[in-house]
């Protein structure tokens, strides 16, 4: 797994195609993302992609999760960090289809080095399509 970047006051990107990927796949059958492509979640529960981000010190952080949800449905997600949930069954509603992108974003706390952030699926429906996170 790569993923691992030095957060010190500037803004980290993540690929979601970089992380750990447990019950999903690495696709690039929609347009609009970056990187080398985004992760489609198995449509069940306790599907979820996991990233690891090193911080120089511990702080408050913004984590901003760039998805895709073509469906009608919201797809939501428990945001964990260290094992924490900072965001239960956080909603990622509809965007305008799979190829239109939205950033959710929400405050998290950093702890001095390694962090592991994980976007997990709550329903049967899985996850929206995730393409990257950005700490800032």
């Amino acid at each position: 797994m790569r993923g691992y970047q030095l957060v010190s006051g500037a803004s980290g990107v993540y690929q979601a195609e970089e992380a750990r990927i447990s019950q999903g796949v690495v696709e690039s059958d929609h347009t609009g993302f970056n990187g080398s492509g985004f992760v489609n979640y198995t449509n069940i529960s306790g599907s979820y992609v996991e990233w690891n981000v090193e911080s120089a010190a511990a702080a408050s952080a913004t984590l901003g999760l760039r998805y895709a949800n073509g469906t009608t449905a919201n797809r939501p997600m428990d945001i964990t960090v260290n094992g924490t949930v900072v965001s239960a069954g956080r909603a990622f509603n509809p965007t305008a289809d799979w190829d239109t992108w939205a950033t959710s974003s929400l405050a998290i706390p950093l702890k001095s080095g390694t962090n592991i952030i994980r976007a997990t699926a709550t329903t049967a429906g899985g996850g929206p399509n995730v393409d990257q996170i950005t700490i800032s």
